[in-house]
């Protein structure tokens, strides 16, 4: 039995590809003694030196009758034809250092792995174990008998995960896979190929011994962080046809063409002997470098006709030749594999027959690596990498791979042309290898490789404490990135009671903390929160401060045996109550009081006059602590408060306060107002009081109280109302009658006030229900200032109006231009309508086109018409009923129409007020008309011109001391009650 290497064949080779290629071996048995004589049985397998041929070729070997035909495959992917019948055990490592990413990749390398062979009953047969912390047949090698059913068998295959006891999976091969109840057959050669990411935690060195000492080959494949010298342990002879090792999971696609084909036909000695009179010698190659080396050889005795020099890679490849050599003994082969093994033969070429080849191994240099490969820059989730360039590179792959903490492993590759690259978006505190190959073309240099870690994520910086109070306290820091998206931080007291967390956003620098315990010491602590997580954290600790007492104290004697104390709550929102204790400088039994924590005064009853005390008070803060004790003496004294308030002479805008002055020494009274719902503005006074620039038909309450010279005594209140300014309703003020249509403002002014003129039909009606006039008082004064124009129709019209919800009149004042005569109607407590017409000489003033004031003051019983703030006339009429809200005021309404379009009248209109009393007309002394003003009972008119010059004034008058500054407070709802 021999080997013969069909080198001295004419034969076209397929071009070049990214697969090893190999030559064809033929393995024949001769049949009959001599130097390969008489017929032979062939064989044709395909192994490591497999030849692709493009055409069909016939063979004839010296003189012997064997024919060998030999066919191209089909496409360009290697098929394993072989007839012989091989058990192929595949056990592969499932532990948990795979991970399932890198798991799939093991499954792609073994679909492709298996698809050349011819899988079959009578054939090949496949069977898989897959191991970790114990092994698991995953198939018997009788279990399938298709490639296809193979390859499903493969897509389906499931991640076991654990620990990596290869020794034990040796032990399960031999004692399950391998007996024929599995499928294994005594008569077939037995394969097992192990594959596995790491070193094995038992012994698999005499599991392996066994099996080979049994006739079983094993072949080992390593990736990543598997043990060389173990693999070269286990597996058999030759090691360089049976150890592969990768630098990762990727990588195992490389090993494809090379493996097929040697697990196709094992590698056996070639037999060369053809006489050494046809043969060269001492072949010697030299001048080697990563892309040529130079050959030399002795010739043999005999010349031949010509050389044949065939040189191909030993670990797969195309096999190249150059023939027509004449008369020569040396050759430069170029255009080779850089770091690549080369298989080199010579062949004397004779016309009769080819010599023996003379042949030489050696291996081209490495192509040149990037070399002082450095960390340049280095965060939490970047790196840049630095490089000496390689020359002649044309680009450098840089890969990067980690497994970060609780997850799967992660490869980046980038491609670039410099000699430097940024890698980011990786995680912190993580360690990355990495490594550069200089890329000549499709070729990869040997690479440059660092190990690196990521920096951690940040913590902020420069942690600091401040506006520390008993209940919260602000905590500071700097933020250490742009990156930073949210703080949080963390507080615990020492006790442990009071814990708590903040988060603010990742642009903010501080914090308050509350609430808090007084007098606590508090650890606390600051950590950034990136996109990646979570920084460490920065920590201090601070304690706070002792809870605040009362403050201030100020007492105030009432009227009666009692005295009101007042103090200054320095944190009132954290104090849950006050405590107040009082008794005499003579020692009698002191009184307690107990004060709710949002007051900040307290009455306390009973006292004895002109008797010294002593008071005395505390807080109770939310989190039970106790401020100190504050204390003052004060001496009791008598002070009466005034009597007789009462409230008169109402308007809109003024109010008149009386009262009856008490006994005593009064230094001057204090006076609180304000509408109810509203706090107070006050003003110092002496007897009596005007309020004046109030808001129209508002209730206010009045507060009067006499200072003494021994203090303010308790006070004594009244409630008045303004009258209600119909003005305002209908936007008939400077600021908004732009926008009434039908409406515009006169140029003068006079007192202060504006004229408008009304339009005909420029119809101004307001629903009653917005306005906010819920009721008409039995008792009431309508006041209007106005001028009738030459414009103005002979019909008569409502000057002011009250209707229902379909324009009937309810309540209102009417004139006649044609009678010269003006009209109060309203509906009467039976419902009734009733009109009361006032038509005297006076009257007939109003129609002559000048301003006249007029006030239609109505009682329960009576009516009264003013003129220019005169009596005019007086008659009965009956109590007003109740009015609707639900209809609508009108303006200038035309009486013989009715409707929301109807008709108005034009007039100018100076001011119209509704009066919640019968009183206001006796009190006005018609200042706003010129011919009536008097100068000396009148207020001073306000100027015309609101603008200054920009100058101070002369200095007025001195006013009435004052307590305190006077404020007025506006709302916006308006009621008459």
């Amino acid at each position: 039995q021999g080997t013969l290497f069909l080198a001295g064949l004419t034969l076209s080779l397929w071009k070049w590809s990214c697969s090893p290629l190999y030559f064809l071996v033929l393995r024949w048995l001769p049949l009959a003694k001599g130097f390969f004589q008489g017929a032979g049985m062939c064989q044709v397998l395909c192994c490591r030196f497999a030849l692709y041929l493009k055409t069909e070729v016939f063979f004839l070997l010296y003189n012997s009758s064997l024919n060998v035909i030999c066919y191209s495959p089909a496409g360009s992917h290697f098929q394993c034809d072989t007839s012989a019948m091989t058990d192929i055990v595949l056990l592969v490592d499932g532990s948990w250092s795979i991970g399932r990413s890198n798991f799939k990749l093991i499954k792609e390398f073994l679909s492709t792995l298996i698809s050349p062979f011819s899988i079959a009953h009578d054939k090949i047969r496949v069977g898989l174990s897959q191991y970790s912390s114990d092994p698991r047949t995953e198939w018997d090698l009788g279990a399938y008998t298709t490639r296809e059913q193979v390859l499903e068998a493969v897509r389906n295959l499931r991640y076991k995960g654990g620990n990596t006891f290869t020794g034990l999976a040796l032990t399960h091969v031999l004692e399950q896979n391998l007996k024929p109840d599995a499928g294994a057959r005594l008569e077939a050669e037995k394969l097992v190929i192990l594959l596995t990411d790491g070193k094995s935690q038992d012994d698999a060195n005499l599991a392996a011994q066994t099996l080979k000492n049994m006739g079983i080959e094993i072949f080992a494949i390593g990736v990543k962080n598997a043990d060389e010298a173990e693999l070269k342990q286990v597996a058999s002879e030759p090691l360089e046809l049976t150890v592969y090792n990768v630098l990762d999971f990727p990588l195992l696609s490389n090993l494809v063409g090379r493996l097929t084909r040697v697990l196709c036909s094992p590698v056996k000695d070639i037999p060369t002997d053809m006489g050494p009179q046809l043969s060269p010698t001492d072949l010697k190659i030299s001048a080697v470098t990563s892309k040529s080396m130079h050959l030399t050889w002795s010739p043999p005795l005999r010349p031949p006709k010509k050389y044949r020099i065939v040189y191909y890679p030993s670990k797969g490849g195309t096999p190249k030749e150059v023939r027509g050599l004449f008369a020569v003994s040396s050759l430069r082969l170029s255009n080779l594999t850089s770091h690549t093994e080369y298989l080199v033969s010579v062949f004397p070429i004779y016309d009769t027959a080819v010599g023996d080849g003379l042949r030489g191994v050696t291996s081209t240099l490495p192509l040149s690596s990037p070399r002082s490969l450095r960390v340049s820059e280095l965060s939490h989730n970047s790196m840049r990498l630095s490089w000496k360039a390689a020359p002649g590179a044309t680009q450098y792959l840089v890969l990067c791979s980690a497994a970060p903490d609780g997850a799967e492993d992660y490869t980046m590759e980038v491609k670039v042309a410099q000699p430097e690259v940024l890698l980011d978006g990786l995680s912190p505190s993580t360690e990355y290898s990495v490594a550069v190959y200089a890329m000549y073309g499709e070729d990869a240099s040997d690479p440059a490789s660092i190990q690196e870690t990521t920096l951690p994520l940040s913590p902020p910086r420069y942690l600091s404490f401040s506006e520390l109070s008993h209940a919260s306290v602000r905590v500071s820091w700097e933020a250490a990135s742009q990156a930073v998206k949210a703080h949080h931080v963390t507080y615990e007291a020492s006790g442990g009671s009071n814990t708590g967390e903040v988060e603010v956003p990742g642009t903010a620098t501080s914090t308050v903390l509350r609430p808090l315990s007084s007098l606590t010491q508090y650890f606390i602590s600051v950590r950034s929160t990136y996109d990646e997580g979570d920084s460490f954290p920065i920590t201090g600790n601070v304690t706070t401060l002792k809870v605040p007492p009362p403050r201030a104290l100020k007492v105030t004697e009432l009227s009666g045996n009692s005295l009101r104390l007042q103090w200054e709550a320095v944190a009132a929102s954290d104090v849950v109550v006050y405590q107040i204790k009082w008794s005499t400088a003579a020692g009698e039994k002191p009184q307690e009081l107990s004060i709710a924590g949002n007051v900040a005064t307290a009455i306390l009853p009973g006292l004895q006059k002109n008797t010294d005390y002593k008071i005395s008070i505390w807080a109770y803060y939310k989190d039970g602590a106790r401020s100190d004790t504050v204390s003052i003496q004060h001496r009791t004294n008598s002070r009466s408060p005034p009597t007789n308030l009462f409230i008169d002479s109402e308007s809109p805008t003024s109010l008149q306060v009386h009262w009856k002055p008490p006994e005593g020494r009064v230094q001057h009274y204090k006076i609180t107002y304000s509408p109810v719902s509203d706090t107070g503005a006050q003003q110092t006074v002496r007897l009596h009081v005007t309020l004046q620039s109030l808001l129209p038909d508002r209730a206010y309450k009045v507060t009067v109280s006499a200072v003494h010279y021994t203090g303010e005594s308790e006070s004594t209140s009244a409630t008045g109302r303004t009258g209600f300014d119909m003005m305002e309703v209908f936007g008939l003020v400077e600021k908004e009658y732009s926008s009434v249509k039908g409406v515009a403002m006169e140029p003068f002014i006079f007192s202060g006030s504006r004229t408008f003129t009304l339009f005909r039909d420029t119809q101004l009606t307001q629903r009653t229900s917005d306005v906010h006039l819920f009721a008409i008082p039995p008792e009431h004064t309508i006041s209007f200032l106005l001028r009738l124009l030459p414009e103005t129709p002979k019909e008569p019209f409502a000057v002011w109006q009250i209707t229902d919800e379909d324009f009937q009149p309810l309540l209102g004042v009417n004139l006649d231009p044609s009678k010269k005569s003006l009209t109060y109607f309203n509906h009467d407590y039976k419902a009734d309508l009733q009109e009361v017409s006032f038509d005297q000489q006076e009257v007939k003033k109003i129609f002559y086109g000048s301003f006249h004031k007029v006030h239609v003051a109505v009682s329960r019983f009576k009516i009264k018409l003013y003129l220019d703030c005169k009596k005019i006339a007086e008659k009965p009429i009956n109590t007003v009923g109740s009015i609707s809200t639900a209809g609508f005021i009108m303006l200038g309404k035309v009486t013989r129409t009715r409707g929301p379009r109807s008709g108005s009248a034009s007039f100018q209109l100076q001011s119209l007020q509704i009066v919640c009393n019968s009183l206001g007309a006796e009190e006005d002394r018609c200042c706003d008309l010129p011919a009536l003003r008097d100068e000396e009972t009148c207020p001073t008119l306000a100027p015309a011109c609101s603008c200054t010059s920009g100058r101070p004034g002369l200095p007025g008058p001195p006013g009435p001391p004052v307590s305190s500054p006077f404020h007025m407070f506006l709302q916006s709802s308006i009621y008459c009650i």
